[in-house]
């Protein structure tokens, strides 16, 4: 081979010279190079599997906050629902408590025309009706008041778990991100 020919030449001479050459483990270089890239393509083969079950577990459980969502959404509607039901059956008894002080009120006006006695008799008859219905009536709210503050916290609870839930959720995921991207750096 002539020393005077151009670079180019020269050049694709020492490559393949150099593909021919064997290193000291017995193989040549285009032998080693193809070994690297079949290690490379299965190097890069197992990141795609395991960044495709990251991307599967990632999508599990954003479906799992979604029911966890649905799920907590029913309860609020039905406790929402039972609270409005107790409130309207407390003013349905109400209603019916006031027709019923009226009722006792034009008997009692009925009664006054009659005899003394028997008007102050019903009288005090009905004022203690009154009184019952009143104690009645307040121990109703009391018991209303008390089943909104038990249904309130029940709900505070319900959505103080979801949160942390939630919070575990997110935990877990930033954690396998950060995993994912050492990996990947380490790769």
């Amino acid at each position: 081979m002539p020393q005077h020919h151009d670079g180019a030449w020269g050049m694709s001479s020492a490559i393949s010279v150099t593909e021919n050459k064997v290193d000291a483990e017995g193989e040549t270089l285009e032998e080693r190079l193809g070994r690297i890239e079949e290690l490379w393509a299965g190097e890069r083969r197992r990141l795609q599997d395991e960044m495709a079950a990251a991307a599967g577990e990632a999508a599990q459980l954003r479906e799992t906050i979604q029911a966890l969502r649905d799920a907590l959404e029913a309860g609020r509607i039905g406790e929402q629902e039972r609270i409005q039901a107790a409130v309207s059956a407390a003013n349905d008894e109400v209603v019916q408590l006031k027709a019923t002080i009226n009722a006792l009120r034009d008997e009692l006006e009925r009664q006054r025309v009659g005899e003394s006695e028997r008007t102050q008799k019903a009288l005090a008859t009905a004022n203690t009706e009154a009184v019952q219905l009143r104690e009645t009536v307040n121990a109703l709210r009391e018991e209303l008041d008390t089943q909104r503050r038990n249904a309130l916290d029940a709900a505070n609870q319900v959505e103080s778990r979801h949160d942390r839930e939630l919070a575990q959720l997110r935990d877990t995921i930033h954690e396998l991100r950060l995993r994912l991207e050492a990996h990947a750096r380490s790769a």
